[in-house]
Order: structure tokens, then sequence, then C-alpha cells
């Protein structure tokens, strides 16, 4: 039963990633995406962690007086929690754009199929944790700007197939909340 669940998952997941939107549908009438959504925004939490800790050890080797305090427990406790954050937040502001547009008006299938599409993320979570340790570099900023664009794209298919919504329509709910979460990002910074 296990090993039948797993390789359901990794079917899954790869058509995820291969921006299959048609999995939504196939997904939809089971307890899948909730599995999914948890399994794989706990993974990128983890991801996040590990890779902020290692940035840490980095940073903290050349400022030993602020060793003192490092606990990598709490920092991968911390990477988790803003997983789920940044995943509720997200899917917060998708829903709202999406229903206000015409889309399905309910919230769960826009919250679970983001975070089952959140897989997509994982290759961004070092490069994000990298970029705010302080490292920089073309490479480093191509990479996450290619990963970015890569989990973006994944995530609007998952919000399409959740939301109901025209090609059209999604596109105008996705660069609403991109310019929105910018502006509140640039207020907060």
């Amino acid at each position: 039963m296990v090993k039948g669940a797993a390789m359901n998952y990794f079917q899954h997941m790869f058509r995820i990633l291969k921006l299959d939107g048609t999995v939504f549908k196939a997904l939809a009438p089971t307890q899948l995406p909730m599995r999914y959504c948890m399994i794989n925004v706990a993974v990128l939490g983890l991801i996040y962690g590990v890779a902020s800790i290692q940035f840490a050890n980095a940073f903290l080797a050349r400022q030993p007086d602020a060793a003192v305090s490092f606990n990598p427990l709490m920092i991968l406790m911390v990477g988790i929690s803003i997983a789920f954050f940044m995943h509720c937040g997200l899917s917060l502001f998708v829903w709202v754009f999406c229903r206000g547009i015409g889309g399905n008006p309910q919230f769960m299938p826009p919250y679970l199929y983001i975070g089952t599409a959140a897989i997509a993320l994982w290759p961004l979570a070092p490069a994000v944790s990298a970029l705010q340790s302080g490292a920089a570099g073309a490479v480093l900023t191509g990479y996450a700007l290619v990963a970015a664009g890569y989990g973006a794209s994944a995530i609007f298919v998952a919000v399409k197939a959740a939301s109901g919504l025209s090609s059209v329509k999604m596109t105008l709910a996705a660069v609403a909340t991109v310019v929105y979460v910018g502006c509140l990002l640039y207020l907060w910074m």
C-alpha cells in the first residue's frame, strides 16, 4: 500500500513538474491534494531551513560574537513556518483576485493546489537563502530568476485549475497579484 502511494505521489508530482494542469482534475475527488500540499510545503520549508543553516554557518564563521546564540533547530523550525505562512498568504491573495474576476469562490482548491505545486519551488529555496545571506553574483541571480519563473509557472497552472478561469482572466489575476504583493514588499522594505 505504501509503495503504491509513493509511486502515485511521484507520478503526480512529475505531471505537476511538467506543468500538466489536468493532474489537478484527477486529484480533485480524492484526499490527495491535502496530503501533497502538506508534504510539499513542509519539504520546501525544510530545504529552505537547511540551506539557511548552511549559509548561517558560513556567515557566523566571520562573526564569532554572533555564534553564541546560533540554534540550527530553531532556524529549521522557522524555515518550515515561513514556508507555511508564505503559502497561506499567497493562496489568500490569489484567491481574492481570482474570485474577484469570476473564479471559484471556494478558498480550499487554490490553497491545496498551490501547496501541491510548491514542489516546483524546491530548487528556488536554497537560492533565496543564499541571496538573503548576502551572497551575490550573476550565476546565483540568474539561477534564482529561472527557478522563480519556473515555480511561478507551476503555480499559475495550479491556480488556473483551481479557479476555473480562462487563460486571459488568469493572467489578469496573476498580474494583479504580483503587482499588489510587489507593492506590499516595496512598502515593507
